[in-house]
């Protein structure tokens, strides 16, 4: 009986000792974390504040972007995405990189997709709307 105490009580310590750990998809989601326009063009994409491993995938994207590697943007994008599938910002980013090579069709059906996980962010959803525009 003693043994079981004290277990209990050791299994209660270190319960209280461990930290929660945040899952890539409860990573809160802003119009701040997006990329900002600048004379019609979209800022770094490694703006905002993300997961960890998004924010580093953005870096890589946003390093290849400024090398004009357009297809190793949009694999660090994928990769991005494959961590945090219903993350707008991740299909906003990757929508406008496929602007930038000419993939109208693409950078629409990942905008369509942003929206539906945008909902109930009318400045997320206005973001959106005016890349679709473009």
């Amino acid at each position: 009986m003693a043994r079981l105490v004290i277990l209990m009580a050791m299994i209660a310590v270190l319960a209280g000792c461990s930290s929660a750990v945040v899952k890539p998809e409860q990573m809160p989601m802003t119009v701040s974390s997006l990329p900002t326009w600048d004379n019609g063009r979209l800022g770094s994409l490694a703006e905002g504040e993300n997961h960890p491993a998004v924010e580093s995938l953005f870096q890589k994207a946003e390093q290849a972007r400024q090398l004009g590697q357009w297809s190793a943007a949009l694999t660090y994008l994928d990769q991005a995405r494959q961590i945090q599938p219903r993350n707008p910002a991740v299909l906003y980013r990757q929508a406008w990189v496929c602007l930038q090579v000419g993939d109208a069709r693409r950078a629409q059906q990942l905008l369509q997709r942003a929206k539906v996980f945008a909902a109930g962010d009318s400045n997320f959803l206005r973001r959106i709307d005016a890349l679709l525009v473009e």
